[in-house]
């Protein structure tokens, strides 16, 4: 691919033949995502107008917030994939969850009550503000339940953001790393910009997701990326074919 002589890359000239979205919002009124079968519809389907062929649509689970169970998960689920038959869409949607690293996941894992990612991965997310205490009492029950931990968008959280080693031991524990492709956009600003750019460069991350919630997300996600990071970051989205 020759981007370097283009200003800007949109998203539909790097994505990959087969692309799996592994991330995001996109269930009916079920979290802070798309509150309408319809304002689902319509960025799947705009989705699929980009080349993605598959979506695997991750909503929250927190305590508290958005405790959502997996039979309401499973439900929804069901109810876009009519939608979509209805409208005749051809992309594939599957629905697994994003995990906060709570008390409610620690009581889910033990009861083998979860919904994986490709049946071996499991996506989870901290607080943006401090790591979960027992965290590696937490990663032990994954690893013990058969499951391999992707955490979400490393990038934002604000307290490994300035420790690289933070980082390392991460990844040495057994964390596989998801960039949100909206942190590259300078979405969530330029600390989590730049940071997110130094882990890419740098070889960290395993898998891309959207993180969409809503269509004005999807529309600075289509608008795509600089030309001196469109080539990694094109390599990266590659790797989201093992979901398929």
């Amino acid at each position: 691919m020759h981007f370097l002589s283009k200003k800007e890359i949109n998203l539909k000239e790097i994505i990959p033949q087969g692309y799996v979205d592994m991330h995001s919002h996109l269930l009916p009124n079920i979290d802070d995502g798309v509150k309408t079968v319809y304002q689902s519809a319509y960025i799947i389907e705009q989705f699929r107008n980009l080349g993605v062929k598959k979506i695997i649509t991750t909503p929250h689970v927190m305590q508290e917030v958005w405790p959502n169970t997996s039979e309401i998960i499973k439900s929804k689920h069901q109810e876009m994939k009519r939608v979509l038959s209805t409208l005749d869409l051809d992309i594939i949607l599957e629905a697994s969850a994003e995990y906060m690293l709570d008390d409610l996941f620690y009581q889910r894992i033990k009861a083998n009550d979860i919904i994986p990612l490709h049946e071996k991965y499991i996506l989870v997310e901290m607080s943006t503000f401090s790591a979960p205490i027992n965290l590696n009492e937490l990663l032990f029950e994954i690893k013990l339940a058969g499951f391999s931990p992707i955490l979400a968008h490393p990038e934002r959280y604000s307290f490994y953001q300035d420790h690289m080693d933070k980082y390392i031991e991460l990844k040495e524990s057994g964390f596989l790393f998801q960039l949100n492709l909206l942190s590259i956009s300078g979405f969530y600003g330029e600390k989590v910009k730049n940071k997110s750019l130094k882990l890419l460069a740098e070889g960290f991350y395993d898998f891309a997701g959207s993180d969409v919630h809503n269509y004005h997300q999807f529309e600075i996600l289509e608008k795509g990326f600089l030309p001196k990071n469109a080539e990694k970051i094109s390599a990266l989205m590659k790797k989201n074919l093992s979901f398929n």
